[in-house]
């Protein structure tokens, strides 16, 4: 039996598809790290090594995977898995749980805990979600799958990000044009170059010209120096004890749900393409790097990507893989990446997290029955809310005030109770309405009434739609009997909707 080769031409090609994948997430994870009070002297030394640790040894898992199924079937042509960190995480671990621990009590440390809080118990819900996920896909509307990760990549990753571009529209509009033109129309590029590196090697150039001419002036925060960053152990399972991180498991589990069921589909999507791997391993393997990242410093979660059959048409085997985590650990170790940072600014990465939000909704959108899309629009609207409530809550801060007391100005003129509430628990609230209105359109009344009864329960101990106002901003109302109106309106709906399931028998 002849043995797969370690590296091929193709490899190169599937490393820089990959690599410009995951880039920006990175690039993210540097520049999104004052929203939480982090020096970039700490994110370099403390965060980026247990990330990269956590990729790289997904990439040689996988890379391993891809050569071991190659001796199995006596091929030549098997592609490993894409792997790396997850992007819509990132933005909720931010903006959901690190940043408003930051901003309520002003602890860097305390924050960069919640986070590691959330990627251990998003570590742990992924692994057993190897044994037990496939029953849940199955018994759970597509639209309801959907339509919460949609609705963060609408919130945070497009509508977050496309402000930015055009604030600095300098710097971020013609790479944005560049790379929709490029992405949209699938041109094929000389030596097959990657979009996204055309796109940020633009806005990298025009950088430099502006900053030359005294054009582009943006204050620069203090660089680490560039040394090696070796990862630090952190007793993460110690974080479990602390009953103030509790009240964010209404985003991390729906979120580590959703994450494991994406990754579910991708090996559907790999195995179509040819790659026939065992889910078990290769979903093990996504809940085993995110809990090793969250132990060694790192709240971002992993995940499995997209792209799969593209880099597979290209030629990659297994060898690009390796290159990924090789580089990845390379730029995260040396204190590097803050370095890049100062010459491609975070509006210049942006076009690229912004297409990934956009192909995320679109997806939402078009992989559901035409009468169920209704569904997934209306699941887009509580992390829209959730969003605009942290800008809400942003825009009275610095007006020197704070929500508690902008609120009771506000009279009829904007129900921001209502927002608020939307917002608390807003992956959960998405996934409960797509579920339940996608059974309703299709006359399932009993499993409806059953994800209402659901949100009554969950509505009854604070998980959704619970909150207080304190002068620290929007808190979570955990409790039992903390929103007896949307408890009460739950119930009453689930019991209409038996209602209408009776009538729709005898009718």
């Amino acid at each position: 039996m002849e043995r797969p080769e370690w590296f091929t031409s193709g490899d190169l090609d599937g490393f820089f598809g990959l690599f410009f994948s995951g880039f920006p997430d990175l690039l993210l994870i540097v520049g999104l790290a004052p929203v939480c009070g982090f020096p970039l002297s700490f994110v370099a030394s403390h965060i980026l090594p247990g990330a990269a640790i956590s990729v790289l040894a997904g990439n040689l898992f996988y890379a391993w995977q891809a050569r071991r199924l190659a001796r199995k079937e006596d091929r030549s042509d098997v592609t490993a898995i894409p792997f790396g960190i997850n992007t819509p995480t990132i933005f909720a671990y931010v903006f959901l749980v690190m940043g408003p621990v930051y901003l309520r009590t002003h602890d860097a440390n305390l924050a960069w805990h919640a986070g590691i809080f959330a990627s251990l118990i998003s570590g742990v819900i992924q692994t057993a979600g190897a044994y037990c996920t496939d029953w849940l896909r199955r018994n759970t509307p597509r639209a309801a799958l959907l339509s919460p990760l949609a609705g963060l990549a609408l919130a945070f990753l497009c509508l977050g990000f496309i402000f930015g571009v055009f604030q600095q529209a300098a710097i971020a509009l013609l790479p944005m044009v560049v790379l929709f033109a490029l992405y949209g129309s699938h041109l094929k590029l000389p030596y097959r170059l990657p979009p996204a590196l055309i796109a940020i090697g633009i806005g990298a150039l025009l950088v430099a010209v502006l900053r030359r001419l005294h054009v582009y002036t943006v204050p620069t925060p203090a660089l680490p120096a560039v040394k090696l960053y070796l990862p630090k152990a952190v007793n993460a399972f110690g974080l479990v004890a602390q009953r103030t991180f509790w009240p964010y498991l209404a985003i991390i589990a729906p979120l580590a749900v959703l994450d494991t069921l994406a990754s579910l589909m991708i090996l559907e999507s790999v195995s179509l393409a040819g790659d026939r791997y065992d889910t078990r391993p290769s979903l093990l393997m996504n809940g085993v790097g995110t809990i090793a990242a969250a132990c060694l410093g790192s709240p971002f979660p992993t995940t499995l990507y997209l792209g799969h059959a593209a880099h597979k048409a290209n030629g990659a085997r297994s060898g690009y893989s390796v290159l990924n985590g090789l580089v990845t650990i390379a730029l995260c170790t040396t204190g590097v990446l803050p370095v890049v940072l100062h010459f491609v600014p975070l509006e210049v990465a942006a076009p690229v997290v912004v297409w990934f939000g956009l192909i995320t909704v679109a997806q939402a959108v078009t992989e559901v029955p035409f009468q169920q899309a209704i569904a997934v629009i209306l699941g887009l609207v509580p992390a829209l809310s959730q969003w605009a409530t942290s800008i809400a809550d942003t825009v009275a801060r610095k007006a020197g005030s704070s929500l508690m007391e902008v609120a009771p100005r506000m009279g009829g003129d904007l129900a921001l109770g209502g927002l608020i509430a939307l917002g608390q628990g807003s992956l959960l609230t998405s996934m409960i309405w797509s579920a339940a209105l996608a059974f309703m359109i299709q006359r399932r009344f009993a499993p409806a009434a059953g994800w209402l009864t659901a949100a009554a329960v969950l509505s009854a101990v604070g998980v959704i739609h619970a909150y207080r106002l304190s002068p620290n901003g929007v808190e979570s109302l955990i409790g039992w009997w903390v929103a007896p109106e949307f408890t009460l309106a739950y119930a009453a709906g689930a019991v209409f909707v038996l209602g209408c399931s009776w009538y729709a028998r005898r009718a």
